[in-house]
């Protein structure tokens, strides 16, 4: 997969590149794409398939692994095959419920290897995409 700049791909790429991406961090970035909820959707899902395909990313939650330190958080890969695992993100990527944003957080993206070298090779995302960001 090539991934090109300035793309819902680059721009997912490049958020994950940090630290581990929530799931609501995509879904904003995926609306300079496509205004309609539902298609916009359809795209973010479509672009995470895409890139966990590619073996770019991985897909799964954070969670508490040991009880003596409760706010620590671990990265855990949602089992399954990549099938599976977009079935359970389709189930909880629900922006068109109203009143519920609890979503947001429900699934978290790991850069792997073979992205962070698509993201080293591509130029900054355009400016456009973090005006008004800190």
């Amino acid at each position: 997969m090539i991934v090109k700049p300035d793309t819902l791909e680059h721009l997912v790429l490049y958020q994950a590149d940090d630290d581990w991406l929530e799931l609501g961090n995509p879904h904003y970035y995926a609306g300079y794409f496509e205004s309609d909820l539902v298609k916009r959707k359809a795209l973010l899902l479509d672009t995470i398939r895409s890139l966990a395909d590619a073996g770019y990313l991985k897909i799964g939650q954070l969670e508490r692994r040991d009880p003596g330190k409760p706010r620590s958080l671990d990265w855990q890969e949602w089992p399954g095959t990549l099938d599976d695992q977009m079935a359970r993100l389709a189930e909880v990527y629900t922006p068109e419920v109203d009143d519920d944003d609890d979503w947001f957080y429900s699934c978290w993206f790991d850069l792997t290897d073979a992205g962070q070298h698509v993201i080293d090779a591509l130029p900054q995302p355009d400016h456009r995409f973090f005006k008004g960001a800190l």
